[in-house]
């Protein structure tokens, strides 16, 4: 992994004129700030893209606004974050509802994806009723999602039922639904154990959003660590995103501070200008 460089980088990285790798930050951790405040720390980082979490950051906040805010300061608001379980049935009313208002938001801020973990069954629920219920419940979602003109993605995690590449591709195949998409997170799949470059090279054509964070896997521990400090190859990756032309905006995640956020776009900035 390179060393994160300092706060200097070299040309307009986050906004070069062609690319389709754009990156931006999940704007949810910096609670203390409006979301003028986080626009322009967007712009001031040079990102060029935002993510936002449903609900949770609209409670004083007017979506048209937000929106009008984005666009007079061109930044992209790149995917809104929902928060159903689709693997316990007894949820499933709960999620349509909570899918509804995801979409209902993501409409209002001009934004084109909603993406979503899977989250886990109820404790000794065998495998295969869980399969059979997810699938059901994705291919729902992702219909609903579909009507109201936004693509619905899962994001592999290892805490949840959906974890490493193997258990996406068997989720995408069983839905089989042309509005079903991946949020691309590859330190997600480096902690489950999967190739985060094999899984560009297996998905790429789903992947609509991803995340930058970083972890470790091949040590005594496995556990996610600060941006640049873990074993994520994000030369590699970066690299094999503008080589496949992916169109994505790639997410700087769980920063609480504004100087996190600094740190990690300084060194996001550094990789990609050594490309």
């Amino acid at each position: 992994m390179p060393t994160a460089p300092g706060c200097e980088h070299s040309g307009d990285v986050g906004r070069q004129e062609g690319s389709v790798l754009r990156i931006g930050y999940r704007t949810a951790g910096l609670r203390g700030l409006s979301f003028r405040q986080k626009l322009e720390l967007a712009r001031r980082l040079d990102l060029s893209a935002i993510e936002v979490v449903a609900a949770k950051e609209f409670e004083n906040e007017d979506p048209a606004r937000v929106r009008a805010l984005a666009e007079e300061m061109d930044v992209t608001i790149s995917a809104v974050s929902g928060g159903m379980n689709l693997c316990v049935p007894e949820r499933m009313e709960e999620a349509r509802g909570l899918c509804q208002d995801a979409l209902e938001l993501c409409n209002a801020l001009g934004t084109e994806v909603l993406f979503k973990r899977t989250m886990w069954p109820e404790p000794g629920v065998p495998e295969a009723e869980t399969w059979a219920h997810l699938i059901g419940a994705t291919r729902d979602i992702a219909e609903m999602s579909a009507g109201a003109g936004v693509k619905f993605a899962i994001e592999a995690d290892p805490p949840c039922f959906v974890s490493s590449l193997e258990r996406v591709e068997r989720l995408l195949d069983a839905v089989d639904h042309e509005n079903l998409h991946v949020n691309y997170d590859p330190t997600n799949f480096y902690l489950a154990g999967s190739d985060p470059l094999l899984v560009i090279e297996r998905l790429g054509d789903r992947m609509v959003n991803g995340h930058i964070k970083d972890g470790v896997y091949q040590t005594d521990r496995k556990q996610e660590t600060a941006i640049g400090e873990g074993e994520v190859p994000y030369t590699q990756v970066f690299a094999a995103l503008q080589s496949a032309g992916i169109d994505i905006a790639m997410n700087i995640e769980h920063c609480k501070t504004v100087e996190c956020v600094t740190s990690a776009a300084a060194f996001v900035h550094g990789v990609l200008a050594s490309l």
